[in-house]
C-alpha cells in the first residue's frame, strides 16, 4: 500500500517541494529558475487584450520579487522572465540567499536551470507526405517554431541565394537590411547569442544558424518545410535556443523559445501563435529541471 504524508517534509523551515534538494548543500553562485505561485497567462485561458494585461500584471508580481531577491544578494542578476507559458524568473543568485528566496510568499519552487544536446539521430525516411502533397495539402498557411541552433534563411531549400558568399558575409548578431526575414522564414530570435556557453546567454535578433554547431536547425527546418519537405508550404520560425560552439542548449533560452512562440510579437495578445513547435533535442533522464521545460510546453499546447 501507498502511504501518504499529513504534511510536507520539511528542512531547516523549508518545504522540500519549493526548494529542489540539489540545491540545499550548495555554495557559490548558482543559476536558479525560480517559479512564482500565479498562474501564468496560458493557465487563465486568455487571450486578447485580457491576456496583454494579464502579462504586465505578472510583470509587475516579478519585478516586486526580485526586489526582495536583491534584497537578500545585492549582486543577483536577472537572466530573463516568463509570462506567457510559465510565470518564472531566472536569476544568478548567491546559494546562501536560496533558503529565505524559497520561503518567499509568492515562490512556488526554486530548481537548477540546466541544458540539453542537439539530437537528430533518426528521421522518418517515409510517412506518406508525397500522398498528401499530391491531394494538394502542402502545409500552406501553418506556422512551425523550430527551436534549434537556428536557420540558414539563405539556403536554397529554404528559398535563399544559396551562394557561399553571401552566408560568409552575414553577421549572425545583426540583422542586414533585407536579409531577414523572408518569404520562407518569416521570424525568429535568437535567445543564446554566438558564445555561449563560452560566456552567458546574450540574446541578439539573428537567428542565423552559423558557427561550429551550426547545421542541426537547418536540417530540421528542411525537412519540414524545405522545398523537398514534408511540408513545402508552411512558414517557420527560426527560434535559436542552441549553441553555435557546441551541441548544448540553453535550458533558460528554451523556455523562452516556447514563450516567443506562442507571442512572436511579444504584446501578449497570443493571436498571432505559431501552430506548431518542434525541438529536436534532449537530455539525460530526470533532472530536476525537467518539470519546468515539461510544464512550458504543456502550456503551449493548451494555446
Amino acid at each position: 500500500s501507498t502511504l501518504k504524508l499529513k504534511t510536507p517534509l520539511a528542512s531547516r523551515d523549508i518545504e522540500v517541494s519549493r526548494l529542489h534538494e540539489s540545491l540545499r548543500a550548495a555554495k557559490g553562485e548558482q543559476r536558479v529558475i525560480v517559479r512564482l505561485r500565479n498562474p501564468a497567462v496560458a493557465q487563465l485561458g486568455l487571450t486578447g487584450s485580457a491576456a496583454a494585461q494579464a502579462k504586465i500584471n505578472l510583470r509587475n508580481e516579478q519585478a516586486n520579487l526580485l526586489d526582495r531577491i536583491r534584497a537578500l544578494d545585492p549582486n543577483a542578476r536577472v537572466v530573463a522572465s516568463t509570462q506567457i507559458v510559465l510565470n518564472a524568473v531566472f536569476v544568478e543568485v548567491d546559494a546562501a540567499a536560496l533558503p529565505k528566496l524559497a520561503m518567499d510568499k509568492d515562490v512556488m519552487r526554486v530548481a537548477p536551470v540546466g541544458n540539453y544536446q542537439l539530437d537528430l539521430s533518426e528521421t522518418v525516411p517515409y510517412i506518406g507526405a508525397a500522398a498528401v502533397q499530391a491531394k494538394g495539402v502542402t502545409g500552406r498557411g501553418i506556422k512551425v517554431a523550430v527551436l534549434d541552433s537556428g536557420i540558414d534563411y539563405l539556403h536554397a531549400d529554404l528559398g535563399g541565394s544559396g551562394d557561399p558568399a553571401d552566408f560568409a558575409g552575414n553577421d549572425p548578431t545583426i540583422i542586414e537590411p533585407g536579409t531577414f526575414p523572408t518569404a520562407k522564414v518569416v521570424g525568429g530570435y535568437d535567445f543564446t547569442g554566438s558564445d555561449w556557453p563560452n560566456s552567458p546567454e546574450a540574446p541578439d535578433p539573428d537567428p542565423l544558424d552559423a558557427g561550429v554547431g551550426g547545421g542541426h536547425g537547418t536540417h530540421v527546418a528542411d525537412i519540414i518545410a524545405g522545398k523537398k519537405g514534408v511540408a513545402p508550404g508552411a512558414s517557420l520560425y527560426a527560434v535559436k535556443v542552441c549553441s553555435s560552439v557546441g551541441t548544448s542548449c540553453s535550458g533558460i533560452a528554451l523556455i523562452q523559445g516556447m514563450e516567443f512562440a506562442v507571442n512572436p510579437n511579444g504584446d501578449g495578445r497570443l493571436n498571432d501563435r505559431v501552430d506548431i513547435i518542434n525541438m529536436s533535442l534532449g537530455s539525460p533522464y530526470g533532472q530536476p529541471f525537467d518539470d519546468d521545460l515539461s510544464q512550458a510546453v504543456n502550456q503551449a499546447t493548451k494555446l
